[in-house]
């Protein structure tokens, strides 16, 4: 499994996550799945600052100024 397809489960897994979150009755409910959102969001970036970005990704606008592929 490369790094795209692994950052691809962890983008499915952060929209599950943000679903949740939206969908939460309490307080509490919301505050936990919130955090498994920003979990699932930095284990995103993550997989993603560590695959080589293609010379077509530079210019896209996905990309901030220190190069960094962003989702």
């Amino acid at each position: 499994m490369d790094n795209y397809s692994q950052a691809l489960y962890a983008l499915k897994r952060q929209k599950l996550a943000v679903e949740r979150t939206l969908g939460a009755r309490s307080n509490e409910e919301c505050v936990v799945a919130s955090r498994w959102v920003s979990a699932w969001q930095k284990l995103v970036q993550a997989r993603l600052d560590r695959t080589p970005a293609a010379p077509a990704a530079a210019a896209s606008r996905y990309v901030d100024r220190t190069g960094r592929l962003l989702h």
